[in-house]
């Protein structure tokens, strides 16, 4: 009789037990607010360091040795391509120019007068008048001539081009940047007369971040950012190299509307093209950070691999999906939640 009474007692409390079970689940589940995605995501703006480069910073060297006559430009003018630096005496250049033409016009009679030799050594060989042998010593005289004329022309074209090197021209649209010799003052060839920065082919240089090239080479547009102003650029390479110290790489762009000024300092700046959270909203379980979502009433935890602790994490989910925000830090994966009123 005692033996039933227990069993049934033990029973009784069992379905007493389920019963209330539900109840106290429903008690203990953490209580949390939700949020959709789209709520509280931003794209984050990213900047690095940059600098305006000229793609030609030359020292224009002479190419002949002489006087210094004149130096007719100043640090600051610019200069289109051809415009004259500087000019040297060139004298003696002239003087040799003149030989080297006095030299052809004497070679030119010695080939007119092979030839007239020529014609008349054809017509008398006929008659027997002159030999065969004479004839051909006038035919060698001539070709000796016509080399002699050969090796003029070119003696005349390296003393005019030596003439024109007297003149010390910009190589490209530029702006004078240094003085490198004074007027009255004897130069070598390779010695350097005027610095010049090229004003029209320029590239921004900038050091990035290893890991925000991915962020840079997707951004739809990128500025970089002057005390002159504001300029639309383009990534024209990503050096395919790291710098060892910074962690950094180099990125070379283009201007697109306008351009900044050779040597100009400033910040490139980008926008993210996929959303982040906020740094305090990811939450680390098991040495991983990450979102908790809603699933119906169970919390469930989205690692982030990406995420960095303190630093906005980067998220690639649908823009409603339901991201549990208070009420997470006591949450673990698997639980279940109650939306508070």
């Amino acid at each position: 009789m005692n033996r039933k009474r227990t069993k049934q007692n033990m029973l009784g409390a069992l379905l007493l037990a389920t019963a209330i079970l539900p109840v106290q689940s429903e008690e203990t589940a953490t209580q949390v607010t939700l949020a959709k995605l789209a709520d509280i995501t931003f794209y984050q703006t990213f900047t690095a360091p940059a600098t305006t480069v000229s793609l030609n910073e030359s020292h224009i060297s002479a190419e002949t040795s002489g006087k210094i006559l004149t130096i007719p430009v100043r640090v600051g003018d610019t200069v289109r391509q051809g415009d004259l630096l500087s000019e040297l005496d060139c004298q003696e250049h002239n003087y040799r120019v003149t030989r080297a033409e006095a030299g052809l016009a004497s070679i030119d009679a010695r080939v007119t007068l092979a030839n007239r030799q020529i014609k008349r050594s054809k017509s008398l060989i006929k008659t027997s008048s002159v030999s065969e042998e004479r004839l051909n010593q006038q035919q060698a005289d001539l070709q000796i001539a016509l080399a002699d004329r050969s090796a003029q022309y070119a003696s005349i074209a390296e003393a005019r081009l030596n003439q024109s090197r007297c003149r010390i021209t910009a190589p490209f649209t530029g702006i004078v940047r240094e003085r490198l010799a004074g007027e009255g003052e004897w130069i070598n060839p390779g010695q350097p007369v005027i610095r010049l920065s090229d004003q029209l082919r320029l590239e921004i240089s900038a050091q990035v971040s290893i890991d925000r090239i991915e962020t840079l080479q997707q951004a739809t547009q990128i500025k970089l950012e002057t005390n002159q102003g504001s300029y639309d650029v383009v990534i024209r390479q990503v050096v395919p190299a790291v710098e060892a110290q910074g962690r950094n790489r180099e990125v070379r762009l283009l201007f697109t509307d306008g351009r900044a000024l050779p040597g100009s300092s400033g910040r490139l700046v980008w926008q993210s093209t996929q959303p982040y959270v906020p740094a305090d909203i990811p939450v680390r379980r098991d040495k991983q950070l990450g979102l908790f979502l809603a699933d119906q009433q169970t919390a469930r935890f989205h690692p982030l691999p990406l995420a960095l602790e303190g630093h906005p994490a980067q998220v690639e989910l649908p823009a409603d999906t339901l991201v549990i925000l208070e009420g997470r830090q006591a949450l673990n994966n698997g639980d279940q939640f109650k939306q508070a009123n």
